[in-house]
């Protein structure tokens, strides 16, 4: 199934977690001015910010690092993703050493970028399911959609024509009679034949 998913799902995925993070960034602001916890609220965007950098530059990783064969060289990007999931990780614990509020802001914000680049992936790939699976009944149901199996015609005996019979019984009779006719033809020749041999043998003794 996940082989199968076209490459324009993944661009949506990517473009709905990026508003979805920059409406959470918004709620994040706007619930830090109510309850007077600026740091914090400025921690998630940067934490948002940090983790959708990190999303891009891994797409820009991976198409840097694929070979004219199509294939991944799996060194040098497992190093770019190190690298960048090191940067991250040492300025979240940073911030969270020397102003606490906005480390754990930022540790929220990279967390809830994640979970919203799953849902978002999530959806969609439970969306394109569900449309592969009505296509599939749908052709399933068509009987002249693919793979649709035509029923068979059953095939009846029609009636007899007028006459069939009566010349079928009139061929039979003729054949019948021309076979007797031909045996009394013989019949005949094979008397005249046993009368001439008489006559010749009464000859020869005379």
């Amino acid at each position: 199934m996940l082989a199968d998913f076209p490459i324009l799902h993944v661009d949506a995925i990517v473009r709905r977690t990026l508003v979805s993070c920059l409406a959470l960034a918004v709620v994040a602001v706007a619930g830090a001015l109510l309850l007077n916890q600026l740091l914090a609220g400025a921690g998630v965007v940067v934490g948002l910010g940090g983790a959708t950098l990190n999303h891009r530059l891994f797409q820009v990783s991976t198409a840097r690092h694929i070979n004219s064969e199509g294939h991944l060289e799996r060194k040098p990007y497992a190093g770019s993703v190190a690298a960048r999931l090191g940067a991250l990780t040492v300025v979240a614990f940073a911030l969270l050493f020397l102003v606490r509020p906005m480390g754990f802001g930022m540790v929220g914000g990279l967390i809830a970028f994640q979970v919203l680049l799953m849902a978002n992936a999530l959806a969609a790939l439970l969306s394109y399911h569900r449309r592969e699976l009505a296509g599939l009944a749908g052709a399933g149901a068509s009987p002249t959609g693919p793979g649709a199996v035509p029923a068979p015609v059953p095939t009846r005996p029609g009636p007899a024509a007028p006459g069939a019979g009566a010349a079928e019984d009139g061929a039979s009779q003729a054949g019948g009679a021309s076979q007797a006719g031909g045996a009394g033809q013989g019949a005949p020749g094979e008397g005249a034949g046993g009368l001439g041999r008489l006559g010749a043998e009464k000859g020869g003794h005379a």
